[in-house]
């Protein structure tokens, strides 16, 4: 499988893992899966590591991406994390498009400083 998606409950997190291609035929398989895991556990974030992904190119298929989730059940306040290799360039666009339909989400290129993003607020 392309991906896996599992909570973790020592952090009260979703993780999601994706390897190859990342496109919106994927996205909507997983996007039904992390909503599922999100209400059985009354979760409110998210970490997608993206390290061994690609972004298909298509900006239509990045444009729905965050309708897509919010249809499958992962609402908007949900805390999301995306955590990619090297450079941000590839996934920037993506980034945007979900900031600027209302969500929360931010880029990293390391788990721990993903986590520690995500977990900030559940401290205080």
């Amino acid at each position: 499988m392309p991906y896996s998606v599992t909570y973790d409950e020592e952090t009260d997190c979703i993780f999601v893992s994706v390897n190859g291609e990342l496109n919106l035929s994927l996205f909507n398989s997983m996007a039904p899966e992390v909503a599922q895991l999100l209400k059985k556990h009354a979760c409110k974030q998210v970490l997608n590591d993206l390290r061994h992904t690609t972004l298909e190119q298509s900006v239509l298929s990045i444009y729905s991406m965050p309708e897509q989730a919010l249809k499958a059940g992962v609402c908007r306040t949900i805390k999301r994390a995306l955590v990619v290799n090297g450079a941000f360039s590839e996934f920037r666009f993506l980034e945007t498009v979900f900031i600027n339909q209302g969500n929360i989400v931010k880029m990293f290129n390391s788990i721990d400083d993903a986590k520690g993003w995500l977990f900030d607020e559940e401290k205080s």
